[in-house]
């Protein structure tokens, strides 16, 4: 099973796309690239009115959606897997957000290809290659 993460700190341009990224390891030597499909998520469901009006910004409270695929190759990038995004995004509660300074969740999904144990089908049965997923999410900061 691998490992993934997204970075910590990630830089948030002026304008333009985004591009985030993360550590990723599928822990299989054979395995050279994967897919990475991920959400990113800014802002926090308020449950009460009051607890909106506390927040630092009203729009916290209608949290930003933004859907994005990325991508890892063994070797390139120090081994970070990576995907560019809006920084737009549809809002939970309807209508459009923007991604800003400050906290977000990263939600992620990878998929490989392993290679088959036994390629060659030299023995009694062949061996297929398999497909296997690993699904990760964490806190961030844009910065």
């Amino acid at each position: 099973m691998g490992v993934g993460k997204f970075d910590p700190k990630i830089p948030l341009p002026d304008h333009g796309d985004v591009e985030i990224k993360g550590p990723f390891d599928p822990q299989d030597h054979r395995v050279n690239t994967a897919t990475v499909v991920f959400l990113i998520v800014q802002g926090k469901e308020r449950k009460d009115a009051e607890a909106t009006a506390e927040a630092e910004d009203a729009e916290d409270a209608n949290p930003v959606i933004i859907e994005g695929v990325g991508t890892w190759e063994r070797g390139r990038d120090d081994d970070l897997w990576t995907g560019t995004v809006s920084r737009y995004g549809r809002r939970a509660k309807g209508g459009e957000g923007e991604l800003h300074i400050g906290l977000a969740r990263g939600i992620a999904h990878s998929v490989v290809s392993k290679p088959s144990d036994d390629p060659t089908g030299g023995g009694k049965k062949f061996d297929p290659p398999s497909i296997e997923s690993l699904t990760w999410c964490a806190d961030f900061h844009f910065v």
